[in-house]
């Protein structure tokens, strides 16, 4: 029995949300503030129903409706009967649907949710939570008879003496708001679904039953633990052992978990038992020694004082409390077998990796060890928020690698498959997600609602990305892994070509004035952004591409590359810009674009454009120049900075600085740097970009019309919420 999907309405900004979890680890990823911590909430909320609700867990726009709905209350008395119906909530209120697929043989177990005996498939049930109202008649009859109380106030000569004060309630809104009336009007329902009318489309949802089931049955099914984000952890630097989750306390939980108790007497354990009685024994006297002179003092004031009962001090040596203290749980020193230090003196991270496995495995042994004495659930669900939080990079992959075996080590889960456990991490790390394979990830999407024009949430599903067999799938998946990419987490993405873009677009992304966005900018290894595509245009990140456009002309049957020029039938060799621009090819066609043209949904391709290069200073004559690649684009858009003097022993720079002494024009300079590029001859693009970082005088260095025009695309998208009308 497994959770197969879970799908959220109406919950913060989780308006509609459907999330499908992966059989064993299911790992949400996404920007700040995509969703990922509420989905959570409202996961772990509606299942264990533990009365968090308040109305802020309503989304934003909800409320209005709720308003509306109280406003006809109070237009007629009596109301309209139609308006106390309680499906005229189940657009508003919070609310998840959870699918639980059942395996062979597990029928008996979700007997109580079977929707119809002869139509069920056998194959899955379905239960949805609704935060509704309990008594809607009540709540009518309580918030028309304040409301009311406020409206005869509002006529009186002494409420316009007051200056005309609000008074409550204003609204329904208003009244739910105050002290604990929502958590008094309203609860948690629950009901059966059907899954032969749950709706083809992934955005639906069926129609809530009439009746509702009188307690949880998820209980019964479900399991939930977590490790939040917020945890604390022992801090030799903060907070004292007393206030903070050191190891010695969780070794401690996990005995009084997981330990025999005394009297559960086995002929092994004897020899503890006498140790144990021995050692009191020994205590005892110390105590009543020590303890003689106050017991004294206290028999004066006839303490204690029924019947006058003798006071007298007695230990109990148990084992948890011998893992209390700070020197408790110790760390030997390899090499050095007398030597061991307290937690404390141990490196945070490596102490915070061991905490979050003893959660784990405790809460492993706490769902386990009521198999014997209670029916257990069947389904084990656990949730670990941002476990970067506390563990530095190393230890972030070692975790996420041993997480989900750390919640099945053990053998009755290995005895007994219908045992199933599921583990649900959300994270900010790439090198969280560089451990895992993209089909277990769910992409929280930020998207603007087009009706309500509120940031809203989407989760999409990457396991469907690129198709079950795909060569790119298997490229981008490597690379992301290689590179440590961190897409996934970014506000907008841009795709380079090479090492040069790489160095230097980040200081024109600054320039732009985009430096208090999130932008991942990603070498893709010459033209290989067309390979990230399907990934792309999927999770919907705002994406510039900065490419070359790469003119070649044909000479032997071969594509040769060329300077890109006008009206000579040259054709772009990029896979990239063919991609994108749906099989646009020609070269003239390419430079006549325009920048809508340029713009497919979420992307903007960016390539080089002729430019108007004032060759000598002194005159207003210019030149038209087509670049070809973005190191030509760059010295012609700054070349008053290359003919600067002392530019020597600069590698890079120092060559185009001698190559603009020689050169007699623009079109002369451009072809000798299309040589030394195509040949290779001692022109590092890396070393031309780096070198281009530490040189004085070079930080009024303009990025190429190309890219300015495209870092002006993306700051507009982003700023607009990708609307683009400016709101």
């Amino acid at each position: 029995m497994k959770i197969e999907s879970v799908h959220i309405r109406n919950f913060r900004k989780l308006k509609n949300c459907h999330i499908e979890f992966g059989k064993n680890e299911t790992i949400f990823v996404g920007a700040n503030n995509s969703g990922k911590t509420s989905a959570i909430s409202a996961i772990v909320w509606f299942l264990k129903n533990n009365e968090k609700f308040t109305l802020k867990e309503f989304t934003a726009t909800n409320w209005a409706f709720i308003n509306a709905l109280g406003d006809k209350w109070m237009e007629k008395d009596p109301v309209d009967e139609t308006y106390l119906d309680p499906h005229k909530w189940d657009e508003i209120v919070p609310a998840m649907d959870i699918w639980i697929s059942v395996s062979e043989g597990e029928q008996y177990r979700v007997n109580h949710l079977i929707p119809s005996l002869f139509k069920w498939n056998g194959k899955k049930v379905g239960v949805r939570s609704q935060y509704v109202p309990i008594d809607i008649t009540k709540l009518y009859i309580d918030y028309k008879e304040a409301k009311k109380k406020a409206m005869e106030l509002e006529v009186t000569e002494e409420w316009k003496n007051a200056s005309s004060p609000e008074l409550f309630p204003n609204n329904l809104c208003d009244f739910l708001s105050k002290g604990s009336n929502l958590r008094d009007y309203f609860d948690v329902k629950y009901y059966i679904i059907d899954p032969e009318k749950e709706p083809v489309d992934g955005n639906s949802t069926q129609k809530t039953p009439n009746d509702d089931l009188k307690k949880n049955p998820l209980e019964e099914l479900i399991r939930v633990d977590t490790v939040l984000a917020s945890r604390d952890f022992s801090d030799p630097e903060g907070k004292a052992d007393d206030d903070i989750d050191t190891l010695s306390k969780q070794f401690q939980q996990y005995y009084k978990s997981n330990g025999q108790e005394d009297e559960e007497l086995t002929p092994e354990g004897l020899g503890l038992i006498a140790g144990i009685a021995e050692a009191n024994k020994t205590y005892d006297a110390k105590l009543t020694k020590t303890f003689e002179t106050p017991v004294k003092e206290l028999k004066n004031i006839n303490y204690p004082g029924f019947q006058n009962p003798e006071i007298r001090i007695r230990s109990k040596i148990q084992i948890e409390e011998s893992i209390k203290h700070d020197s408790a749980v110790q760390f030997a020193i390899p090499g050095m077998t007398d030597l061991a230090l307290p937690e404390k003196y141990n490196g945070l991270g490596y102490r915070n990796l061991i905490s979050i496995y003893l959660k784990l495995m405790d809460f492993r042994e706490k769902w386990l060890k009521v198999l014997n004495e209670k029916p257990i659930e069947p389904i084990h669900l656990v949730f670990v928020e941002e476990p970067e939080a506390h563990l530095h990079a190393q230890a972030q992959q070692v975790f996420v690698k041993k997480a989900f075996k750390a919640l099945c080590n053990n053998k009755i889960i290995k005895d007994n498959p219908w045992l199933s456990t599921q583990l649900v991490l959300s994270t900010h790390s790439n090198h969280v997600v560089n451990e895992l394979d993209l089909n277990c990830m769910r992409y929280f999407r930020r998207v603007m609602d087009t009706i309500d024009k509120i940031p809203i949430s989407r989760v999409i599903n990457l396991s469907s990305t690129f198709g079950p067999e795909d060569e790119t799938k298997s490229f981008v998946t490597r690379y992301i892994r290689l590179t440590h990419c961190d897409m996934l987490f970014a506000d907008a993405v841009i795709l380079v070509e090479g090492p040069a873009e790489k160095i230097l677009v980040p200081s024109f992304i600054a320039k732009a004035g985009l430096d208090s966005y999130y932008i991942s900018v990603i070498e893709v290894n010459g033209r290989h952004a067309h390979s990230f595509k399907n990934l792309i245009e999927k999770i919907g990140i705002p994406t510039l591409v900065v490419t070359d456009i790469d003119a070649t002309k044909k000479e032997n049957g071969k594509d040769v590359p060329v300077i890109t020029a006008k009206g000579k039938g040259y054709k772009t060799g990029n896979p990239a810009i063919k991609s994108w621009m749906h099989g646009k090819e020609s070269i003239d066609e390419l430079l006549a674009l325009n920048d809508n043209d340029k713009q497919i949904k979420n992307v903007r391709i960016a390539f080089q454009t002729p430019v108007n290069v004032k060759w000598d200073p002194d005159k207003d004559e210019t030149t038209e120049i087509c670049p070809y690649t973005f190191e030509d684009a760059l010295i012609m858009s700054n070349l008053q900075l290359f003919r600067q003097d002392g530019l020597k022993k600069m590698g890079a720079i120092t060559t185009i600085a001698n190559l603009l002494r020689k050169s007699e024009s623009a079109e002369e300079l451009q072809v000798y740097i299309f040589e030394k590029l195509e040949h290779k001859g001692g022109f590092q693009k890396a070393d031309f970009a780096n070198n281009l970082l530490y040189a004085n005088n070079f930080d009024e260095l303009k990025p190429p019309e190309y890219i300015l025009e495209g870092l002006k695309w993306l700051k507009m998208y982003l700023d607009t919420n990708g609307t683009g009308d400016g709101k």
